[in-house]
């Protein structure tokens, strides 16, 4: 698969050789993912399934995982839990999701008692984006996880973002927070919380948080990525037209947002989950290879930083 023309290409910087924990691998496309990342010496893989499957799956991918660990799992939440136990004790250095739901992969990566979250931490995901049409890379959030995130629920998912942003080689990115209007409306939620984050942030009052961003909003998705949108309605803006991420209000419009830009915007994106003490690579079942193969690529990129 060629990749070379990606915009994400000259983000993903591979540092070192991971081991990558895969629950349930039995699908055509992360068998793909492995089989690539293995011909290039990418990563590592430790297994998690039943034996017979996934060596019958991977054998019809030309894989040879007779050399490889395969750890027992009967049922796609225990093949998580197993995975997310297997970071934990260090016998890998990051998690991707395989033939399992996104909840239970989550889940078992977010859960308390394995210690994976930094402490006081929200999980979060971030989708970067490669969209024909817009200059340069785009990171979304949240996508996938937080269906309807509080003000300060916001603030760590700002905050997550951020930290990707900031190890990916962008130093001061334009945030735009996106709502479906400009002005304030205290009957829209998302107007009430875009205007308060941005102007904490600025006044410096969210100390935690990588400083050195720009935040904007509320704007419509059309004065996010379109400087001509925003004159045309009036809206002086140093984000708008040139926005790095686009922060959504909950789960309904980053979703829909997400799967428009990469079915109907041709667009590629690699997904992952923020807020962990190590990389959780997330993609979707519908996902194309060349999605999945990013996707990886993004989580090494992001082992040991």
């Amino acid at each position: 698969m060629d990749t070379n023309h990606s915009k994400l290409e000259q983000l993903f910087v591979l540092r070192q050789k991971p081991t990558v924990a895969v629950p349930f691998p039995q699908d055509d496309a992360v068998l793909f993912t492995m089989k690539h990342a293995l011909e290039h010496q990418w990563a590592d893989f430790l297994l998690i399934g039943d034996r017979s499957t996934i060596e019958a799956a991977a054998e019809q991918q030309g894989i040879d995982v007779s050399a490889m660990e395969i750890l027992p799992a009967s049922h796609e939440e225990e093949a998580c839990q197993v995975a997310a136990q297997a970071v934990v004790d260090g016998r890998a250095g990051a998690a991707m999701k395989g033939a399992v739901h996104s909840g239970a992969f989550s889940k078992a990566m977010f859960s308390s008692s394995k210690g994976l979250m930094s402490p006081g931490r929200l999980g979060s995901h971030v989708g970067v984006l490669d969209l024909p049409v817009y200059h340069k890379p785009l990171y979304l959030t949240d996508c996938a996880i937080n269906i309807n995130p509080t003000y300060d629920q916001k603030i760590e998912i700002l905050r997550n973002v951020l930290e990707l942003a900031n190890k990916l080689g962008v130093k001061n990115p334009k945030v735009g927070l996106v709502a479906p209007v400009e002005t304030v409306n205290p009957k829209i939620q998302s107007t009430v919380d875009a205007q308060r984050l941005k102007e904490a942030y600025h006044a410096g009052e969210l100390k935690d948080l990588p400083q050195g961003a720009i935040l904007d909003g509320p704007f419509g998705m059309d004065v996010a990525l379109s400087a001509d949108a925003a004159r045309i309605k009036g809206i002086p803006s140093q984000v708008a037209g040139d926005v790095d991420i686009l922060l959504f209000p909950e789960l309904n419009s980053g979703n829909v947002a997400y799967k428009t830009f990469t079915f109907a915007g041709k667009g590629t994106i690699a997904g992952v989950l923020t807020g962990s003490k190590i990389p959780l690579i997330l993609t979707s079942r519908a996902d194309s290879d060349q999605t999945k193969l990013l996707a990886l690529r993004l989580g090494i990129s992001l082992a040991g930083q």
